[in-house]
């Protein structure tokens, strides 16, 4: 009897373990598919980098081949599908700066016209059939400036829009007098103002105060670049509702008995809000980041309006690629997986301090 009951507890163990096996199999099966689900657009959008306007409605997982350049394309077509830089290619193809090319000669007589090897002229149109996007996009002088602005103008609006509205959180905690809850409900009717319908009035105001400026008139200066700069920033930091609910809602949370100690020893309001305070705002800043930081390095209409077309930003750049008649759509989606990548670098390097300010109010103690 004994050996039959050690018998039916081992095939009872064994079964359960086996149920066990099976259920941590089908949850990390689930979770490696939903993880290649959720990667997919991104790597979708990096395969579209390298597929040209000619394959554009075509269905492409891998990178499309290579195709050879034909001496029967003309110079102009290139221009315009390749977003071409002739300057360039004359000087990389040995052909003289003040030569005219007309835009109907086929590369055919243009290596004839200027006695040019055409494997030389093949070898060096053939990867832009691919690597259009990347070319065009890393060779262009302005992309660099243009992310360097986009990091700015980023970083700074954070940092402004965090501190604004961690001071005006903290004067409206607790709401307990009528102008806090007029105030209040102020920032909160702000949430439901769309932005095109203030877009024409804060425009004129915004070139108006620009405009009082010593030296903005003066188109490329650095006095005319700072400020709209700086005026795109204090466009992002302003008064809103996100960061005042955030901030007041958690400094709310605060015990007025930390706030009372800090009287009876002697403290003023400042070195309160400094030594209480702003240790323990970890959640409600990673909180804000993280829901602001996405729409600030995405921001296409304040710099497409308030910036000059050589002072301007990441998206802006890259609708400026976008033709008439034509789009070079290779160096669109480049653009935009590379406009990604600092988000995802971010994310990625900060990804703990990010979880531990959630978990941090999630967790008492």
């Amino acid at each position: 009897m004994l050996n039959n009951t050690n018998v039916n507890n081992g095939d009872l163990v064994s079964r359960v373990s086996r149920q066990m096996r099976i259920s941590r199999i089908l949850i990390i099966t689930f979770f490696i598919a939903y993880t290649l689900i959720t990667l997919f657009p991104i790597y979708a959008l990096f395969i579209r980098s390298f597929v040209g306007t000619k394959h554009a409605t075509d269905l492409w997982l891998t990178p499309p081949p290579l195709e050879e350049a034909s001496m029967d394309y003309q110079w102009g077509s290139l221009s315009v599908f390749y977003n071409l830089d002739s300057e360039k290619a004359k000087a990389d193809l040995g052909i003289p700066a003040d030569a005219y090319i007309q835009s109907r000669w086929t590369l055919a007589r243009i290596a004839k016209e200027y006695d040019i090897p055409e494997q030389k002229i093949k070898d060096y149109f053939t990867p832009y059939s691919v690597y259009s996007g990347w070319i065009v996009l890393f060779t262009d002088n302005k992309f660099w400036p243009a992310l360097f602005r986009t990091i700015l103008i980023t970083g700074l609006s954070l940092f402004g829009l965090n501190i604004l509205s961690i001071m005006t959180g903290f004067g409206l905690a607790g709401l307990r007098r009528r102008d806090q809850m007029f105030v209040f409900n102020l920032y909160l009717l702000s949430a439901v103002v769309p932005l095109m319908m203030i877009l024409l009035p804060q425009y004129m105001i915004v070139q108006w105060l620009l405009n009082l400026i010593p030296g903005y008139g003066v188109s490329g200066s650095t006095i005319r670049n700072v400020s709209q700069i700086a005026a795109i920033v204090v466009l992002n930091i302003k008064g809103g509702a996100l960061g005042t609910m955030i901030y007041t809602g958690f400094i709310s949370t605060i015990p007025k008995e930390l706030g009372e100690a800090a009287e009876i020893d002697g403290a003023s309001i400042l070195q309160y809000f400094r030594h209480i305070v702003l240790p323990l705002l970890k959640v409600p800043i990673a909180t804000l980041t993280v829901m602001v930081l996405p729409s600030l390095w995405n921001e296409f209409m304040g710099p497409y309006i308030y910036l000059d077309a050589n002072n301007t930003t990441l998206l802006p750049l890259i609708q400026s690629y976008t033709g008439t008649y034509t789009t070079n759509y290779q160096v669109s989606y480049t653009g935009i997986f590379v406009s990604i990548i600092p988000l995802i670098i971010i994310y990625i390097l900060f990804r703990n301090w990010f979880i531990q300010g959630a978990m941090s109010g999630a967790i008492k103690g």
